[in-house]
């Protein structure tokens, strides 16, 4: 078996889900290749891999190249974390947003700095699946790069590759408020989520069969996020420290409660967002051009310390599923996970084939999404404006298409722009071409 991590040289990533095939020994004798355009970073990545492998009884043949040729021949399986263009045309993308008076967040989805991501890397997405229709055509992709929705749809819609989108953030913000609802762990928790990446909704949620929902209620939880006290706060590996108050209010306007932390569910909805006083008065404190570069010389830097012996180096479960989903293909235990996968009924009022969040169910002949039923309208209005425009996004992006672009942009609930949006168009647009054209890949053309 060999499985390719394309952006090997990943400091967030690549570690981690190393860690989480060697403590499986369904991977022995397998092959994990790490290809990355970056010869520094995979070097120092392998060497790590390297450390690891002598801390483990699961015997892998751990290879990297720089040649993505190379990475894909004969692979069975193809993880993808990168980030087109580096860390520099990612806070662009805020920039960008920020000259025209639009403000995000996170920027992985929806808004200017999604837009910006999606016209970047949807290309890439397509010229990996077409390498891989030519390397290794019958090889699973696995996704894991924003826009989760847009890239993975892309692959899906556009080429022969089947594609699956990873995300670990309703399970690991669930974590978060185990002890709100009285739950040791998520062995105690049932719940039903529904929706798309980062606007993912808990339809139900129980907690040793009661509901979790009466519980949180009882207990004044909505009354304080009013008062803007902090509720709880997710500690995500991949993300930092998350507030988890907003939330609370979304659920008391809206009657249903967010599958996911404030800073990504607040990006779909400018009732936070749309000017500076909204912003204080709830108030959003992070700001991703300030932050993002801190966290990434974080990341480099745990990697050298773990080089050099000052830190220790575990090999320590991720909460990724990617390993597992793998070896139950192989005849492993089946199980049920939150997954996005191409909607073949789950939420039967989003549209067929789009990209939606869900339970599903793996097993040794595949990835079986579970049925979560209508979205109620409420969040239906939020999630089916989201998704068009992700969409529109994704095929602007494969069509090269400035006009659908503008259209869409125009039209974001972020924005909701027809003053400036063919300048923040026409930016984008160069931003992309710069970034993608250092790849070779030159969907203008």
């Amino acid at each position: 078996m060999k499985i390719t991590l394309i952006g090997g040289g990943s400091f967030a990533w690549t570690k981690g889900l190393l860690c989480d095939f060697l403590l499986n020994d369904f991977f022995n004798g397998a092959e994990i290749c790490l290809m990355d355009i970056n010869p520094q970073a995979l070097d120092m990545i392998f060497q790590i891999g390297q450390k690891l492998l002598d801390k483990s009884d699961v015997r892998l043949k751990l290879t990297k190249t720089t040649e993505l040729k190379e990475a894909l021949a004969g692979a069975d399986y193809v993880t993808l974390t990168v980030s087109i263009g580096g860390l520099e045309p990612e806070l662009e993308d805020h920039r960008i947003g920020r000259k025209y008076g639009f403000w995000n967040i996170k920027g992985h989805d929806i808004g200017p700095a999604g837009f910006g991501r999606t016209i970047r890397h949807v290309p890439y997405m397509i010229y990996l699946a077409r390498q891989m229709e030519k390397y290794c055509p019958n090889a699973i992709l696995f996704n894991l790069t924003n826009p989760l929705v847009a890239n993975t749809w892309s692959v899906n819609q556009y080429t022969s590759i089947k594609c699956f989108g990873f995300c670990h953030g309703v399970v690991g913000h669930l974590k978060s408020i185990l002890p709100l609802i009285g739950a040791d762990s998520m062995k105690d928790v049932e719940f039903i989520t529904a929706g798309i990446d980062h606007c993912s909704w808990l339809l139900e949620l129980k907690v040793n069969g009661k509901d979790a929902f009466e519980i949180m209620r009882s207990k004044g939880l909505i009354e304080s996020a009013w008062r803007k006290e902090s509720i709880a706060v997710a500690d995500d590996p991949f993300a930092g420290a998350e507030e988890e108050r907003l939330r609370f209010i979304i659920w008391d306007i809206l009657g249903y409660f967010p599958g996911i932390g404030d800073l990504h569910i607040c990006e779909f909805l400018p009732q936070f967002l749309k000017d500076e006083t909204i912003r204080k008065y709830w108030p959003i404190r992070y700001d991703r051009v300030k932050e993002r570069p801190e966290m990434i010389k974080s990341y480099r830097q745990r990697a050298e310390d773990w080089l050099r012996g000052k830190a220790e180096l575990k090999i320590e479960p991720t909460g990724e599923i990617i390993a597992k989903v793998i070896s139950a293909f192989g005849g492993a235990d089946s199980f049920v996970d939150v997954l996005n996968a191409p909607n073949v009924g789950q939420i039967p009022n989003l549209p067929e084939g789009a990209v939606v969040e869900t339970l599903c169910k793996i097993d040794a002949s595949g990835i079986h999404p579970v049925c979560a039923g209508n979205l109620p309208q409420p969040i239906h209005t939020i999630v089916a404006n989201a998704l068009e425009h992700e969409l529109m996004y994704a095929q602007a992006a494969y069509e090269w298409n400035k006009s659908l672009a503008v259209a869409a942009l125009g039209t974001d609930p972020l924005i909701n722009d027809f003053i400036s949006v063919r300048d923040m168009v026409d930016e984008y647009f160069a931003l992309a071409e710069k970034s993608l054209g250092q790849l070779n890949i030159f969907p203008s053309n």
